[in-house]
């Protein structure tokens, strides 16, 4: 595939089966959603009245300043969801390259009995990427070399160092059209948070800043994160099927199973 194929292929997993897709998405982003607004909510503990009596409702496209807490926890649980969701749906189209679908339960256990690994490859790969911010090595470069870690575990049910080392023999041949397309994953995404605060921030300004008008920034977030998220998780599963086609002719293999089945037995 071209780079815009792979773009839009991202989208294309999307479309083919959004019930599937979308199920993904919402079972790890609505929690994670509620889990940074209250983050960032500066309210402490879960008393009810106190969130209810939050005044500060003012929705910003890029979101208020946040705490030090609130900022680790708003970068650490999307990008855990992130991981989660390429699994689920490096596992879902890995069956529809050989013909078959998957229920969103199947495809769902799959990806929890697969939290261990996942959990253990993201802390690495983050460990890595702090090393390298020191200037040992580029920063851009772990994130090239191990971008498709994640699919990697959920279509092979790799270990995580194994699925590193998976990810750095796929990426490696094609480091700069890796990265490029990596890069170009997180234009479309702030393009498309963009797009969705827009309305949502102009009506904020009208409502003004008093009451539970502050449930408004937490709607937009969690839709921004379920359309987001999707695409972004299957741009990284397409370029990892586009990887394992290039580097192993994984087309020819499935053409090949296609046209000789093997007998059972």
């Amino acid at each position: 595939m071209t780079v815009p194929d792979v773009l839009d292929s991202g989208f294309g997993i999307l479309r083919r089966a959004p019930a599937t897709v979308l199920g993904v998405t919402a079972t790890f982003a609505v929690p994670v959603s509620l889990l940074v607004a209250w983050g960032a909510s500066g309210v402490e503990g879960v008393d009810a009245d106190s969130v209810l009596e939050r005044t500060d409702s003012t929705l910003q496209v890029g979101g208020p300043p946040l705490s030090d807490g609130a900022a680790v926890l708003a970068f650490v649980a999307p990008s855990l969801a992130l991981v989660f969701v390429a699994a689920a749906l490096a596992r879902l189209a890995s069956a529809w390259a050989v013909g078959h679908d998957l229920e969103l339960g199947t495809v769902l256990r799959a990806t929890v009995r697969r939290t261990w690994p996942l959990l253990a490859a993201w802390t690495l790969v983050h460990l890595l990427e702090l090393v390298s911010s020191i200037g040992i090595v580029a920063p851009l470069a772990v994130m090239a070399l191990f971008v498709v870690t994640a699919p990697a575990i959920g279509a092979e049910d790799l270990g995580p160092v194994a699925a590193l080392r998976r990810s750095a023999r796929l990426t490696r041949r094609a480091f700069w059209r890796v990265l490029g397309i990596a890069l170009l994953s997180i234009v479309v995404e702030e393009m498309f948070v963009t797009a969705v605060a827009i309305l949502p921030t102009l009506v904020s300004a009208w409502l003004g800043t008093d009451g539970i008008g502050w449930v408004l920034s937490v709607a937009v977030n969690l839709l921004t994160t379920m359309v987001t998220l999707p695409i972004v998780a299957g741009i990284t599963v397409s370029l990892y099927l586009d990887l394992r086609v290039r580097t192993e002719g994984l087309d020819l293999e499935l053409a090949a199973i296609e046209a000789f089945p093997r007998p059972l037995s």
